[in-house]
């Protein structure tokens, strides 16, 4: 019987995305609940921080023991940690008490030994450095965190990068609950409140799959094709933007520019984290577009804000991602996405026109570069 690629890989990477989902929960409900009950003392660390160095060591600690040779791109490392005994034990206080309620399952994961060892393994990926050649797992801990904080939607992100291109992507989604309205919509405020919402996962050449998360194994996913969704080519002014007008990184005006050059309506959807923007493409219909204009004098994109949800979005059937010039997305550059400018995320039936007409506002601005077919 022929092994699929990446199939133990797979296995490791999803159990250990739904561990730690199950963790930033624990993480999101005590500090809700201290909210609510005036008990947030000066001493506290903020919940964010905490649950971010948590979900790395816990992530890097499964994915390094299962496979030694990789190497690792992180968010953080453990500088604060050393320097912070009491927020260090705080850390390890969740780290060494989440498991999965499966011990089967939780016997495939493992977990940092104690607290310096715990803080070696984070700095796995916060001083890994990437690159064109071999694997990296590159991880984002807490994507959104602004949402996390206030209860709305959030993601864990893992994905493997092998010879400077996606092999695997995993993305859990703990606060998803998807709002119907005649179609599948992801909104901030709509959010799982009995369950531990949602995993999106997807290696290359086998398709994406959604499942929901629980505190046991895995469940039974379901394939995601969205060319199913619809027939016929995507048109302009169908187009349902998926934006983030409070994010500082990009220019929400100029989505706003092309939504009217399209003749489309805008706003459409707002969603805070990155990660759960693509969410939002690939649950939602094939009219849901993403396009990001690069604000100035900020720094390149962070690598691990990206990789593996765009796979996932490919991988569900009709989706094209380019930069804003025509060019893939290389994520063999290191720690950010210095060979790109921007980003188009949309139906392949529509993908080519979107960048048309983001090539006429390039222009228009003064940026000449060639787009590339």
């Amino acid at each position: 019987m022929t092994v699929k690629p990446y199939r133990a890989e797979r296995l490791i990477a999803e159990l250990a995305v739904q561990r730690v989902s199950v963790l930033t929960r624990r993480v999101l409900s005590t500090a809700l609940n201290r909210r609510r009950n005036s008990q947030i003392t000066k001493t506290d660390a903020s919940p964010v921080t905490v649950a971010d160095f948590a979900v790395q060591a816990l992530l890097i600690s499964a994915i390094h023991a299962a496979f030694p040779s990789d190497s690792f791109v992180g968010e953080e490392d453990a500088t604060e940690l050393r320097a912070d005994p009491d927020l260090a034990r705080q850390v390890w206080d969740l780290v060494s008490t989440t498991h999965l309620s499966d011990p089967e399952c939780e016997a495939l994961l493992a977990t940092p030994r104690d607290i310096p060892h715990m803080c070696d393994i984070i700095d796995l990926g916060g001083r890994g450095a990437g690159g064109r050649t071999g694997r990296f797992w590159a991880l984002d801990p807490i994507d959104g965190t602004a949402s996390f904080i206030k209860n709305q939607q959030y993601a864990v992100s893992l994905a493997l990068v092998e010879d400077g291109r996606e092999v695997l992507g995993v993305l859990g989604c703990p606060n998803l609950l998807l709002a119907t309205e005649g179609r599948a919509r992801v909104r901030e405020t709509c959010v799982d409140e009995a369950g531990l919402g949602l995993m999106l996962s997807a290696a290359r050449g086998q398709g994406a799959q959604v499942r929901r998360m629980g505190m046991l194994g895995l469940e039974t996913p379901t394939r995601i094709d969205r060319r199913a969704k619809a027939a016929a080519a995507v048109e302009l002014k169908d187009l349902h933007f998926i934006d983030s007008s409070l994010s500082a990184a990009t220019l929400s005006e100029k989505v706003r520019e092309l939504a009217e050059a399209a003749g489309a309506a805008y706003p459409g959807t707002e969603i805070y984290s990155s990660h759960m923007r693509y969410a939002a493409l690939i649950l939602g219909g094939r009219d849901h577009v993403q396009v990001r204009f690069p604000a100035t004098r900020r720094p390149p994109w962070c690598l691990w804000d990206h990789v593996g949800a765009q796979l996932i979005y490919t991988e569900s059937g009709a989706g094209k991602i380019t930069d804003l010039r025509g060019r893939p997305v290389d994520f063999g550059m290191g720690r950010d996405l210095i060979g790109n400018y921007g980003l188009i995320a949309a139906d392949e039936s529509v993908h080519g026109r979107i960048l048309g007409l983001v090539t006429e506002m390039l222009e228009k601005d003064g940026d000449v570069s060639p787009v590339e077919p």
